[in-house]
C-alpha cells in the first residue's frame, strides 16, 4: 500500500550548518538556501498527493508513488531528450540521500520522511517484478516509466550498476529500521536486497554499459566499485541476521572484484581508467566516474587500494582536474579557481544536439565532495603522507612545502597539517560557490535552480532542468563538509554513500 506523506515538500531545517567552524571560510550555501534546493529534489519524487502526469504522443502515463524523476524536462522545441523516467541509478542515489536525512532527523521529521522511503521501496518491488523482452534481464534495465513499467524503447542495455546502487540504498534503510521494525525489513526489504545482490554476484564479470550509458564493456571502474560495496554492505547485514555462510560468499566475490579493479590503474598515464579495454573511446580512460566510484563505493577501509586517500586516487584526481582546467572557456577565464568538470574531456553530449561537452553540476559537486571527504579522512587520521605517486596532487595546492614534504602530522607540524586541511575545504567551497554562481531564478521568483550542465562558453544553464541527481550531489557535498568542519572524529558524514 502506498503511503501519503504529511507534506508535499519537506523542509528539514539546516540550522546545524551555522555552527562556527575551524577550517574554511563561510559555507557556500546557507541553511535557507539548502532547504530551498532540497524542496526541488522532493518535487521530483512522486507521491499520491503529488502525482506527475507524463504526456506522450500516443498516450498519457500517470505516476505511482515512489517514482523519482531524473528531471522534469521532456522533449520539446528546444530540447531533444526525455528525462521523465525513473532511472534505477539516479533514484537509488537520491533515495540514499533521503535515508541520510532520516538518520539525522528529529522524530517529527522522521514521520515526514518515512512515507517517501516506503513508497520508493514499493516502487522498486514493482520494478523488479516486471517482465522484460526476450533476451533482456529486468534487473539490467536502466530506467522505468513513472508508473513502474519498463520503458521498452531502444536504449543501452544492460546497465548493471543500478541493482548494486539500489541494494546499497535498501541496505541503508534496513539498517535504519532493523530495531524499530525488523519484521518489515525481513518481509519487504530483504527480498529486494537478495534479488539485487544475487544479480550482482552473477553478472559483475559480464558486459554492460557504463554510468554515462555510452560504453559497452566488461570492465567498468564505477560499476565494480558500487558492486563491491553492495556485496560488502550485504555481507554485514546478513551477518547481523545470522546468515554467516551467505555473508562469507558475498565477501569472497567482493575480494575478486577488488583484484579486478587493480587492472584499472594505468601506471604509464598515472591515473585510474574507467575501462581497461577502451581507454580512448568516450571516456573509457580519464573520466570523472572515477571520483563518483570512489565516493559511492567507499568501504571505510583505510587499507583499501581505492579508498579516499589512496595514492592512485589522489593521482587520478590531479590528472582529472588538470585536464578540465584549460578545456572550457569559463574555466580559463577563472584560472585562479579549481575548474568545473564534465564527464570526460572529449565528451560531445550537450543534452540536445551532441555538438560539444560542458561542465556538469553533479560531477563538479562530486569533486567538491571529494576534497571535503579527503580533509575529513586526514583529520581523523592526524597524518598526511606525501610521496612520489601522490605528490602532484599536493603540488596542485600551491603550498610551498608540498614539493619537499614526506609526512606531515598534527603532532610534529600542526601548521602545515592545518594548511592542507584548510586548502582542501576551501577548494571544495570554491567549487560549490562556482556552482551557486551559475544557478538561476525562474519566472515564479524561485531561485537556486540548477540544470544538468553549464554551457562551456557562455555560462548559461543547458540540458535538463532541475536534475535530481545534481541537487542530491550538492546536498551530499554540503553534508560531507558539515561532517568535516564540525566534529570529524564523531560525525563521519563524508563516508556515507549518496
Amino acid at each position: 500500500m502506498f503511503v501519503k506523506p504529511k507534506m508535499r515538500f519537506l523542509s528539514i531545517i539546516f540550522s546545524i550548518f551555522l555552527i562556527p567552524t575551524t577550517f574554511g571560510a563561510t559555507a557556500p550555501f546557507t541553511p535557507n538556501e539548502l532547504a530551498i534546493i532540497q524542496q526541488y529534489l522532493f518535487a521530483n519524487i512522486t507521491t499520491d498527493s503529488h502525482p506527475i502526469i507524463k504526456i506522450e504522443e500516443n498516450h498519457t502515463i500517470h505516476s505511482i508513488p515512489g517514482a523519482v524523476l531524473a528531471s522534469p524536462s521532456n522533449q520539446g522545441a528546444h530540447f531533444s531528450q526525455d528525462y521523465q523516467f525513473h532511472w534505477t541509478r539516479d533514484a537509488a542515489i537520491t533515495m540514499n540521500h533521503v535515508a541520510y536525512l532520516y538518520a539525522h532527523a528529529s522524530p517529527q521529521e522522521k514521520q515526514q520522511l518515512r512515507p517517501y522511503l516506503i513508497n520508493y521501496i514499493h516502487f522498486e518491488q514493482i520494478a523488479q517484478q516486471q517482465i522484460s523482452k526476450p533476451g533482456e534481464q529486468t534487473l539490467g534495465q536502466p530506467k522505468y516509466n513513472i508508473d513502474g513499467s519498463i520503458w521498452e524503447g531502444a536504449w543501452m542495455r544492460p546497465q548493471n550498476d543500478g541493482p548494486a546502487l539500489r541494494a546499497i540504498t535498501m541496505i541503508t534503510i534496513a539498517n535504519l529500521w532493523m530495531e524499530e521494525d525488523e519484521h518489515y525489513v525481513q518481509q519487504s526489504l530483504l527480498p529486494i536486497i537478495t534479488t539485487d545482490i544475487n544479480y550482482v554476484t552473477s553478472q559483475w564479470k559480464n558486459t554492460s554499459y557504463d554510468l554515462w550509458e555510452e560504453v559497452n564493456d566488461r570492465e567498468h571502474f564505477f560499476n565494480k566499485m558500487v558492486q563491491r560495496k553492495a556485496l560488502v554492505d550485504a555481507a554485514a547485514l546478513f551477518k547481523k541476521l545470522g546468515n554467516e555462510q551467505q555473508a562469507d560468499a558475498y565477501l569472497q566475490t567482493a575480494q575478486k572484484i577488488t583484484q579486478s579493479l587493480l587492472k584499472h590503474w594505468n601506471a604509464h598515464l598515472g591515473y585510474l581508467t574507467e575501462t581497461v579495454n577502451q581507454q580512448y573511446f568516450k571516456g573509457g580512460g580519464m573520466n570523472t566516474s572515477i571520483i563518483l566510484g570512489v565516493l559511492y563505493g567507499d568501504l571505510n577501509d583505510t587499507n583499501d587500494p581505492f579508498a579516499i586517500n589512496s595514492d592512485k586516487v589522489l593521482s587520478s584526481v590531479y590528472f582529472i582536474r588538470n585536464a578540465f582546467s584549460g578545456l572550457y572557456q569559463i574555466n580559463i577565464a577563472h584560472s585562479q579557481n579549481p575548474p568545473m568538470v564534465g564527464r570526460y574531456p572529449n565528451d560531445i553530449y550537450d543534452g540536445d544536439r551532441f555538438l560539444y561537452g560542458n561542465p556538469w553540476i553533479l560531477t563538479t559537486n562530486a569533486l567538491a565532495q571529494y576534497y571535503y571527504s579527503l580533509a575529513h579522512f586526514y583529520l581523523k587520521q592526524g597524518k598526511i603522507n606525501i610521496n612520489h605517486e601522490n605528490r602532484l596532487f599536493f603540488e596542485q595546492m600551491n603550498l610551498p612545502f608540498a614539493r619537499t614534504a614526506k609526512s606531515i602530522t598534527v603532532k610534529d607540524n600542526k601548521a602545515q597539517f592545518d594548511a592542507i586541511i584548510d586548502h582542501l575545504i576551501r577548494t571544495g567551497d570554491t567549487l560549490l560557490q562556482t556552482v551557486k554562481k551559475y544557478s538561476v531564478c525562474y519566472s515564479d521568483h524561485t531561485c537556486y535552480h540548477l540544470a544538468e550542465q553549464i554551457d562551456r562558453t557562455s555560462g548559461k544553464q543547458t540540458s535538463a532542468k532541475d536534475l535530481t541527481w545534481g541537487y542530491t550531489s550538492l546536498l551530499s557535498a554540503m553534508e560531507t563538509r558539515l561532517g568535516t568542519v564540525t566534529s570529524p572524529t564523531q560525525n563521519p558524514t563524508g563516508n556515507l554513500p549518496h
